[in-house]
This record gives C-alpha cells, sequence and structure tokens, in this order.
C-alpha cells in the first residue's frame, strides 16, 4: 500500500509538471522553460519578465482553445512631463494581428484570442516603443490548455546597435492625434522600422540596441551608446553588465546621425567621430566575438571604409563598411514605414552573403 501510493503521488507530479492539470494562469514561475524572449530581457522578481526597449518581444507555444492574453504591467508611465505609455504588436500562428494594444502604468490584460479553434498554436508580443517611454513586466499568461515547449531559436542571430532610425521614430506620420508631435510615441513602431524587419525578412533571431537621439560622442543626452552599450537597457544601473546568453553572429551598427548634428556644436571633428565608432565596434567584437560587423556610417561612409579597412583590417577580419537609402517622408525628418522598407531590402542584400559565409 505505502509504495503504490508513492506512485500515486509520483503520477500526479507527473501530470503536473506536464501541464495536464492546470487553473489556466501561468505565472512566470509556472512558465518555467516554455517560453522564448528577444532582446535584452530579464526576469525580475515579482515583477516578471521585463521587456524594456525596441522591439523586445515574447513568445510562447500551447495548446488550446478559446480565449488567450497575457497579463502585462506598466510601470514609471505616470510622469506628467513625458508621453509615457508603450504600444504593442501581436501575433497569433505568424500572423500580425490588426490591433495595437496601449499599456500605460498598471496591469493590462492583451487579449490575443477570443475564440480560437482548440489545437496547437504560437503566440508573441513585441513591444514597439522605446526604452524613454516606460518600463513593462510579462506578468502572467492566461489560457485554456497548456504550455508547450518554448520555440525553437533560429539559426541566426543578429545584434542591432542604432539610434532613431532602428527604433522607427516618427515612422507613422500619418497618424492624426490630438497632440503635436513633440516625439509622441503614437508616431513610432520599431515592429516597422528597417532593423526588426530585416532580422524577420532573414529569419534571425535579434536584439535591438537603440535609443532615440545617441550618438558615439555627441548626441542628445547626457550619455552616449559607448557609456551604456554594456549594461543597456538599465542605463539607470551602472553596477549591471549584461552578458549574452547567446553571443550574436552578425552586429549591425548604425547611430552617427546625432554625432553628426551635434558635431558643429560641441568642438569634434569626423576623425573623433571614427574613433569613437571604432571603439564602440570593438566593444561590440568584445561582446560578441565570433560576430562579423557590419557598419551603417552614413554621411561618414568614406570615413569609416578607409578606417574600418585600414584599422581594424575589413573584410578578412570580418568588418564590412555598407550603405543603405532613408527617406526623409516621416516625421521630423525620420523615415516613414516606406522607407524603412527600402532600407531593409537593401540591408538584406548586404547581410545575405555574410550569412550564407556563416553558414558554410
Amino acid at each position: 500500500m505505502k509504495r503504490l501510493f508513492i506512485v500515486l503521488i509520483a503520477v500526479c507530479m507527473l501530470l503536473c509538471a506536464c501541464g495536464v492539470k492546470h487553473d489556466g494562469i501561468y505565472t512566470v514561475e509556472e512558465m518555467g522553460a516554455s517560453y522564448k524572449t528577444q532582446g535584452r530581457t530579464i526576469v525580475y522578481d515579482g515583477k516578471g519578465i521585463a521587456l524594456l526597449s525596441s522591439a523586445d518581444s515574447f513568445e510562447f507555444n500551447a495548446d488550446c482553445e478559446g480565449k488567450v492574453s497575457v497579463t502585462l504591467v506598466g510601470e514609471n508611465m505616470d510622469d506628467p512631463l513625458h508621453d509615457t505609455q508603450v504600444f504593442f504588436t501581436a501575433y497569433v500562428d505568424g500572423t500580425r494581428l490588426d490591433i495595437r494594444p496601449e499599456v500605460k502604468q498598471g496591469e493590462y490584460e492583451l487579449v490575443l484570442a477570443e475564440n480560437l479553434e482548440k489545437g496547437e498554436h504560437h503566440f508573441r508580443v513585441v513591444r514597439q516603443s522605446e526604452w524613454e517611454n516606460g518600463r513593462v513586466y510579462v506578468k502572467q499568461i492566461n489560457t485554456t490548455g497548456e504550455l508547450l515547449e518554448a520555440p525553437a531559436d533560429r539559426e541566426i542571430f543578429i545584434e542591432f546597435i542604432g539610434d532613431s532610425i532602428a527604433t522607427g521614430y516618427g515612422n507613422m506620420p500619418e497618424i492624426e492625434y490630438e497632440t503635436d508631435w513633440n516625439g509622441h510615441p503614437i508616431w513610432e513602431d520599431a515592429t516597422q522600422a528597417f532593423a526588426y524587419m530585416a532580422a524577420e525578412k532573414l529569419d534571425a533571431d535579434y536584439s535591438i540596441v537603440a535609443i532615440s537621439g545617441i550618438g558615439t560622442i555627441g548626441g542628445y543626452w547626457g550619455f552616449t551608446m559607448n557609456d551604456i552599450y554594456d549594461y543597456y537597457p538599465r542605463v539607470d544601473e551602472e553596477d549591471y553588465n549584461y552578458a549574452p546568453e547567446r553571443t550574436a553572429d552578425i552586429v549591425v551598427v548604425e547611430l552617427f546621425s546625432n554625432d553628426h548634428a551635434t558635431m558643429r556644436e560641441d568642438g569634434y571633428t569626423p576623425n573623433d567621430i571614427a574613433a569613437k565608432g571604432k571603439e564602440l565596434i570593438e566593444m561590440a567584437r568584445a561582446k560578441h566575438p565570433d560576430s562579423k560587423i557590419v557598419v551603417l556610417p552614413g554621411a561618414f561612409y568614406n570615413k569609416f571604409e578607409t578606417m574600418i579597412n585600414e584599422e581594424l583590417g575589413g573584410v578578412e577580419n570580418g568588418y564590412y563598411c555598407a550603405d543603405v537609402p532613408l527617406n526623409t517622408a516621416g516625421k521630423s525628418g525620420h523615415p516613414d514605414v516606406q522607407g524603412h522598407t527600402e532600407a531593409c531590402d537593401a540591408l538584406v542584400e548586404v547581410l545575405e552573403p555574410i550569412i550564407a559565409e556563416i553558414k558554410r
């Protein structure tokens, strides 16, 4: 009898672990390893899985039916001096939903499906808004079913280091809204910006390290990307050092526009920008030792091409210099979605042969 009791307990524990019996609410602890994130995400005890910056994503597979939702929590969104809310993109079974959820301070239930047919399904939510618009945490999954194995990693992983171009700043100028531009996040969608779009088109995993207005030596912040690269997006936590669980195969660097914009005012030269660009490139290579690094230097193309070839060893050492078209049809002279689509296509042409070489 004692042996039978022990066996019954073991069976019950196994059934629970496999998700056969569940109340439909999966907290972060109950999710275990049954989810995948992209971007520099982290689990905060007592809060959830942090999606702190542009294009950070959370995805999972489930055998379920009916209604499926994710509970998100907004934090640091009650500042009256700033537009603090975060917009999201959502996908079910690879199809982008025709919704644009908006998370503000407090809890928000992001409904992914209402009358889903029973079966195995894939769900994904991706942050559109960038770092300064507030913190968002995934608190739990709500579903009538069970979680399955986490979505698999894609073969290629790309890190993008950038500025407002990579975040999609102002790329949706056609939206009508009651307030003036002033950088409002309603006109910005990182999932329709060239970096995210290129990763999707290449079927690659990604991480986007980008802030509007930032540079390597100049820009519009009290810090540069070189200052915060190692601990982004926890910009206020200098004791934190991001150590990637998976190193990138390719790093794309695009963020010299703000250096160019503030160059005269701040009194530095193109040579200074190239030197700081080289410093950042070397920081990226140190974090991703086997990566190919592709630099999009914009107005400084000739300067960077010379530096990359003469000082870093060029293509033979895995360093590339490229150019992509960027229109100015969006807000404040930034590319609109069409401009980002054209930039994405141009970048994909650059990256495809590099990826082919990596896979050989």
